[in-house]
C-alpha cells in the first residue's frame, strides 16, 4: 500500500512538473503547429523527461534504501542477538534496484502522458 501512495505521488509529481513545463513552452510549442509540427513531434521531449525524472527518482528511493539499510544493520543485528536469532539485513540486488528504476521511468512516462494530453488539449 506504501509503495502504492509512493508510485501515485511520483505520478502527481512528474504531471504538475510536465504541466508547468509545457505552459512555459506553449509560445513554441505554438509556433512548433504553425510550421507544421505534429503532435507525437511535440509530446516526445516531454515524455522523455517524464521517464528520465522517474528513473532518477528510483534511482534515488534505492540509495535511500541502500543508506537506511547500512545504518540499521548493525542494531537489528545486536537486537536479533539479544533474542538468540541470526537476522541482517540484504540489501537490493542490482537486478532489483534496476527493477525499481525501470518501474520509476514507467510511472514517470504515465505522468508525463496524462500531463501532455491535458495540457495540449488546453492550447488548442
Amino acid at each position: 500500500m506504501l509503495a502504492g501512495l509512493f508510485g501515485a505521488g511520483l505520478v502527481a509529481v512528474t504531471f504538475n512538473t510536465i504541466r508547468l513545463q509545457v505552459m512555459a513552452q506553449s509560445a513554441e510549442i505554438e509556433v512548433a503547429r504553425m510550421i507544421g509540427a505534429t503532435d507525437g513531434f511535440i509530446r516526445r521531449p516531454f515524455y522523455y523527461f517524464g521517464a528520465l525524472q522517474g528513473a532518477l527518482g528510483g534511482l534515488l528511493a534505492a540509495a535511500l534504501v541502500f543508506a537506511a539499510l547500512r545504518l540499521l544493520a548493525g542494531p537489528v543485528g545486536e537486537l536479533a542477538a539479544l533474542y538468540g536469532g541470526n537476522f541482517s539485513l540484504r540489501p537490493p540486488g542490482l537486478g532489483e534496484t534496476l527493477g525499481l528504476a525501470t518501474l520509476g521511468a514507467v510511472l514517470g512516462w504515465l505522468g508525463a502522458q496524462l500531463s501532455v494530453s491535458l495540457s495540449l488539449r488546453k492550447l488548442d
